[in-house]
C-alpha cells in the first residue's frame, strides 16, 4: 500500500506546476543578486503597480463562484542542459466556500483534484489510482493541506485562495508598471513587474475587467533559472456550477491510496 502511494503522489506531484513553488522553504537558497542603486525618482516598489494588483486580487477573493482555463508552459534544462518546454492545461473550477475541482492533462499523465468540503481527493486516471484524505473544511486550508502532506499543488492555486493579494505579495522587493498591451488573451491588459527573494516574472492583468491572463516567472531558488508561463482564458465568475463537477462517486471504482510525501521512504 506504501508503494502505491508513493508511486502515485509521485505521478500526480510532479506533473502539475504552477506558482506554488514560491511556497517552498528556502532556508537553503542562495540570496538573489543584489539589486543595483535605483536611478532618481525612481522607487522600488510602484503604488500604482500594487493598486492594480490589489483590484485583481479583490476582484477574485469576491466571486462566489469561480472557472477558468490554464495553460502552463514550464521550462526546465535538459540532462544536456538546453531548455526543454513542458506543456500541461488545467480547467479550474471553484465553488466559495468549500469546493474546488481541478482537471489537468498536457505531457504526462492526467490528474484530477477535487475538494468536496470534507474530502480531498488526487486521481490519476491512466493508473486508476485515487489519493483520498480527510481535510480541513474551507478552501485555503485544504490547499495547504495537500502541499503539507503530498507536495500536491496544480496550476492557478494561488488564485483561489481567499486572500491572494496577501500570497502574492508576500516577500515582493520590486513592483511597477511596464505599459500597456493588446496582444496578450484578446483584451488590452497592464503589464506589471514584480520580483522578491525566490522570483521575478509580470503579470498582465485585464484593463477593464482585472482579470489575470497571463503570468511568467523565473525561480531565482534553482541555479537553472527555470521560467514557468502561465496563459489564463475563459473566466467565469459568480455563474452556476453543476453539482456533479464536485461529485466524487466517479473515482468509486479506482483503488484507493494514502496520500504521501513523494519523497517519503518505502515501508
Amino acid at each position: 500500500m506504501h508503494s502505491l502511494s508513493k508511486i502515485a503522489s509521485a505521478l500526480i506531484s510532479c506533473l502539475i506546476l504552477s506558482m506554488a513553488h514560491a511556497q517552498s522553504a528556502d532556508s537553503n537558497r542562495p540570496e538573489s543578486p543584489q539589486r543595483p542603486k535605483l536611478p532618481k525618482g525612481m522607487v522600488a516598489i510602484e503604488p500604482a503597480a500594487l493598486d492594480l494588483l490589489k483590484l485583481m486580487t479583490d476582484k477574485l477573493a469576491a466571486a462566489k463562484s469561480m472557472q477558468f482555463d490554464a495553460l502552463v508552459l514550464s521550462e526546465y534544462p535538459s540532462i544536456d542542459g538546453i531548455p526543454v518546454i513542458y506543456s500541461t492545461a488545467a480547467k479550474v473550477a471553484l465553488d466559495r466556500p468549500n469546493r474546488f475541482d481541478v482537471v489537468v492533462s498536457g505531457d504526462g499523465p492526467s490528474s484530477e483534484v477535487l475538494f468536496n468540503g470534507k474530502q480531498l481527493f488526487a486521481y490519476s486516471p491512466e493508473k486508476n489510482l485515487v489519493a483520498v484524505s480527510n481535510a480541513p473544511r474551507n478552501i485555503d486550508e485544504a490547499a495547504k493541506f495537500a502541499y503539507d502532506k503530498a507536495g500536491l499543488f496544480f496550476p492557478g492555486d494561488d488564485l483561489i485562495l481567499s486572500n491572494p493579494y496577501a500570497h502574492l505579495t508576500q516577500g515582493l522587493t520590486d513592483a511597477f508598471i511596464v505599459g500597456k498591451t493588446k496582444l496578450v488573451g484578446g483584451v488590452e491588459t497592464n503589464v506589471i513587474v514584480m520580483a522578491g527573494r525566490q522570483l521575478q516574472g509580470q503579470i498582465w492583468i485585464g484593463a477593464k475587467d482585472n482579470l489575470p491572463y497571463m503570468a511568467s516567472w523565473i525561480y531565482l531558488g534553482d541555479k537553472s533559472l527555470p521560467r514557468t508561463t502561465l496563459q489564463y482564458k475563459n473566466w467565469k465568475l459568480n455563474t452556476s456550477i453543476p453539482s456533479t463537477r464536485f461529485d466524487a462517486s466517479r473515482f468509486s471504482k479506482a483503488l484507493t491510496i494514502e496520500f504521501a510525501q513523494p519523497d517519503a521512504p518505502l515501508n
